[in-house]
């Protein structure tokens, strides 16, 4: 297989609630190529592949784990469903979960002739990377998806201001100048999409299992809970719980809505209809499993 038949493979990373399935699904509103996406929930429910637009060409979900830790039976089975897209697609897309980083996946689109890895595009939240980098238990993480990445793209543009964007940036460039930086998605982003990666970023970035350091739990309740109530609970864990993303049916509502917590944030928007019958679906993660276990049974008691 020559090298210009090929895939062309992009890489989404960035740190839980960044903001890399937004913008995704506005790559896939806005572009006409025919783009197959790999998405990776780091949870066992598989919210973020609920999410991704329908102008996907196909979805292949990898859940329950981290797929840049778990070199396994199922990510070679999902990059062999892949490779028999060739032709049928313009682009494989993998939006890796929240604490994955890079390293891992550039290399195995590197060592496989038929993929040809382009740019790694590293989702930064400007509201929080200063935090997170700084944050023992997990900024080593968050360092190396800086690291191992060829672009920068900052979340969130239209809403913070300037000084923060400012700020963010110098902070990303100081760890990796070699980084190309966006605020927005413009036409010169998506050109930079086909950059070819630098394969110097990640070689230099160290790879480990994240199992010891991220705990994830996944709650289930059976029944609908009044909104402002939940929401007022779910607003207790804003700065401990690091990443929480789910669906809930409201018992005043009969559409579902889709609940996310990062970065201090607690939002909400209606998501679309699965046909689930199961109230609520969460997945919480964060480095402290205490504030996890404290979380889950607080939750059972009180709905």
């Amino acid at each position: 297989m020559n090298s210009a038949a090929a895939l062309p493979v992009n890489i989404l990373c960035g740190y839980l609630g960044a903001g890399k399935t937004t913008l995704l699904n506005r790559l896939l509103s806005q572009g006409d190529e025919r783009v197959l996406v790999m998405v990776n929930d780091f949870g066992d429910i598989a919210v973020d592949a609920a999410l991704i637009s329908r102008r996907s060409a196909d979805t292949i979900q990898l859940s329950n784990g981290c797929i840049c830790c778990s070199m396994g039976g199922g990510l070679f089975e999902a990059f062999e469903r892949a490779l028999g897209y060739r032709g049928q697609v313009d682009r494989l897309v993998i939006e890796a979960s929240g604490v994955a980083e890079p390293a891992r996946l550039a290399a195995f689109a590197q060592a496989e002739p038929e993929l040809i890895c382009k740019a790694v595009v590293a989702v930064i939240d400007p509201g929080s990377v200063e935090a997170r980098l700084a944050d023992p238990r997990i900024g080593a993480v968050v360092r190396r998806q800086i690291e191992g990445a060829d672009i920068f793209y900052l979340s969130r543009a239209d809403e913070l201001d300037a000084g923060m964007l400012d700020n963010a940036a110098q902070v990303a460039c100081r760890i990796n100048p070699a980084a190309a930086l966006f605020r927005g998605m413009d036409e010169a982003f998506v050109k930079a999409l086909d950059s070819p990666h630098d394969p110097f970023l990640t070689s230099r970035t160290g790879a480990r299992d994240h199992g010891d350091i991220f705990t994830r739990r996944s709650v289930i309740l059976a029944a609908a809970p009044d909104r402002k109530r939940f929401l007022r609970f779910l607003s207790k864990f804003s700065n401990s719980i690091h990443r929480l993303k789910g669906f809930v049916r409201f018992a005043d509502c009969s559409r579902p809505e889709l609940i996310e917590l990062a970065g201090g944030r607690l939002s909400t928007s209606f998501a679309p209809d699965d046909g689930s019958t199961i109230p609520v679906r969460l997945v919480a993660i964060g480095p402290d499993p205490v504030v996890l276990e404290q979380f889950e049974k607080e939750i059972k008691l009180e709905f």
